[in-house]
């Protein structure tokens, strides 16, 4: 599987709605010969691409809930942001920017005056500052940065000046949302906005009924040529103004494919067949797939980048959630290595207690001691004393009995159906908790139901991987989605972070106090007291350690893909954040 994430993990109905998918094995099977016989795109000119959406294309309106690729998911193939994180360091590199300076209370960005949209007019700050507004008057998934600024405004030299809210001080927002927010040419969606305005308020169908789905204005080195329910082509923007950028070179491939199928499986046969060139589905056992010239960013174990922690998210509000000590109980209950080499291909290190990766960017702040004194190592018996201890029972048949007694209720543990990892590593958990005595069922459920209990936090568990990429905000952000007040809303009501319902006033104390440190032995010191209360409290149970992306690629079209061994791009599908640079490296084989 994968997950298309936009910022702060805040996502809206998504593409990826396997229900909404009317395909079946005999057309993928007519799309693969599709592939092959397709004389309107040369293979040596095409790439095709996978896994980040799974649903007929709908709409490229950047400003819709859920557009379909390559608008959403940090995507930066048509709309391009100032900067980008590179995920390797978690630097940001220029993108329509050539630089920022950060002050104590403020952040100064740089547009590069060659910066142009396709249709040759420049890129101005005019269109920055529209960019920007636009969430501050529209229920964006970035509506929420605003209440961290006061202003974005113009000045001279090219200049964006985005002052800090004096009140709510957070500068790592202000970078990310620098580094994710998509910039819109004013002159197109300004009119769109006006015409949506019914008094204070925007009539928001009118802004989404705006497909852009004919020759839309952009200013990255790709465009939209034309879709249909199996397919969305892309093709190169020759004039495209950041090629100086590369000595006047142009990007590889002229066209860029993003082919739909209906499943893990049926896409993970054409990356077999060849038929994809990249995919960011979940392919098991990788170094199986050598002899089909397929491979990942390494090529020893965990064969991906980690970059994200996947996690089961705990309804809180639930008994027997509400009782840290069932919760504490359930992190001995897993069978970590069972998963790890089941569901997901040995494709994750070990994982260690905490919220921290402990490699990395992240390294720096992980505490290894803290981490071994709590400890999540699979123990049936460790389980069955905490849980003894706490109150609860079994009775002469095995049946366990909670503190009053009585036979406790099945638990259900859920993810989108097709997700074989997950689904696998749901597997796994709920015959774990069974052994302990725990009554467990899977539940796979189409996507938007999935989608729905989290929002609503009408769920017991679920999987979920709420922040996938490397930003400036790691691992603040990550913190936050799970255990910030912020985004507390009761059950029922739609959130989209903390959407186990978690509450805890002193890590709200420490998620407030991170953003503003500087000080690197504060920050350190700071992160090591939140990550003891997650610990402590356990707001979700880390699983596994995953990549932001499953990054595969086959060299039967295309060779020169960004790897371990030649790290010139970051394993971010040459189509997202600074990965797009690799597409002015990749080479069609002879």
């Amino acid at each position: 599987m994968t997950e298309k994430k936009s910022f702060l993990g805040i996502i809206g109905r998504s593409a990826i709605v396997l229900s909404m998918v009317g395909f079946v094995a005999c057309k993928d099977t007519k799309q693969d010969q599709d592939v092959a016989d397709d004389s309107e795109f040369p293979r040596s000119e095409t790439l095709y691409i996978g896994g980040f959406d799974w649903a007929p294309p709908a709409s490229f309106n950047p400003l819709d809930y859920d557009p379909n690729f390559p608008i959403d998911g940090n995507v930066r193939l048509m709309y391009e942001t100032l900067m980008t994180t590179n995920q390797l360091d978690g630097v940001l590199e220029p993108m329509l920017a050539d630089g920022y300076k950060q002050t104590a209370n403020d952040i100064t960005v740089h547009l590069d005056p060659r910066a142009k949209w396709n249709n040759g007019q420049p890129v101005t700050v005019d269109d920055v500052v529209f960019s920007f507004m636009v969430d501050s008057i529209l229920p964006t998934p970035r509506h929420g940065n605003w209440e961290y600024l006061e202003s974005v405004k113009a000045t001279s030299d090219n200049n964006i000046v985005f002052t800090f809210a004096k009140n709510n001080l957070n500068p790592l927002i202000i970078l990310n949302a620098i580094a994710e927010t998509s910039i819109l040419p004013k002159s197109v969606f300004e009119p769109i906005i006006n015409e949506a305005k019914k008094g204070k308020t925007y009539d928001y169908s009118v802004i989404t009924n705006f497909k852009n789905d004919a020759n839309p204005v952009v200013s990255g080195p790709y465009n939209l040529k034309k879709y249909s329910p199996d397919k969305i082509v892309l093709e190169r923007q020759d004039n495209y103004w950041g090629n100086v950028k590369y000595e006047g070179k142009m990007p590889a491939p002229k066209y860029i494919i993003h082919s739909l199928y209906n499943g893990n499986n049926h896409f993970n046969s054409a990356m077999t067949k060849g038929n994809l060139d990249v995919s960011s589905v979940f392919l098991p056992r990788i170094w199986d797939k050598a002899r089909d010239s397929i491979r990942a960013w390494s090529r020893n174990e965990p064969y991906h980048l980690p970059r994200s922690i996947t996690t089961l998210f705990i309804a809180h509000q639930n008994p027997p959630f509400d009782d840290v000590a069932f919760r504490k109980a359930m992190t001995y209950s897993i069978n970590f290595e069972k998963i790890k080499a089941r569901a997901i291909s040995n494709y994750t290190p070990e994982v260690q207690a905490g919220f921290i990766l402990p490699f990395g960017s992240e390294e720096k702040f992980f505490n290894k001691e803290d981490a071994a004194k709590v400890g999540y190592g699979f123990n049936v018996e460790t389980a069955k004393k905490i849980l003894t201890d706490a109150g609860y029972s079994w009775n002469s048949d095995g049946v366990m009995l909670d503190k009053s007694g009585k036979p406790m209720r099945t638990i259900y543990i859920e993810c989108p159906s097709g997700w074989t990892d997950w689904e696998d590593a749901i597997k796994v958990i709920v015959a774990s908790f069974q052994e302990v005595g725990i009554p467990a069922e899977e539940k796979f459920v189409d996507y938007s139901v999935w989608d729905k209990d989290l929002r609503q936090g009408t769920f017991d568990l679920a999987m979920k991987t709420q922040t996938t990429e490397i930003s400036a905000a790691t691992p603040w952000a990550r913190f936050d989605q799970v255990m910030g007040s912020v985004s507390y809303r009761p059950v029922g009501e739609d959130a989209f972070a903390n959407q186990g319902r978690y509450k805890n006033e002193n890590a709200n104390k420490l998620l407030a106090k991170i953003p503003a440190i500087t000080d690197q032995k504060e920050l350190t010191a700071a992160y090591r007291e939140l990550n003891k209360i997650f610990m402590e409290t356990i707001p979700v149970i880390p699983i596994m350690y995953r990549p932001s992306q499953y990054y595969q690629f086959s060299t039967k079209h295309w060779t020169n893909f960004p790897t371990e061994e030649n790290p010139y791009a970051p394993p971010q599908h040459l189509i997202i954040a600074a990965g797009v640079k690799a597409l002015w490296q990749i080479q069609p084989v002879k």
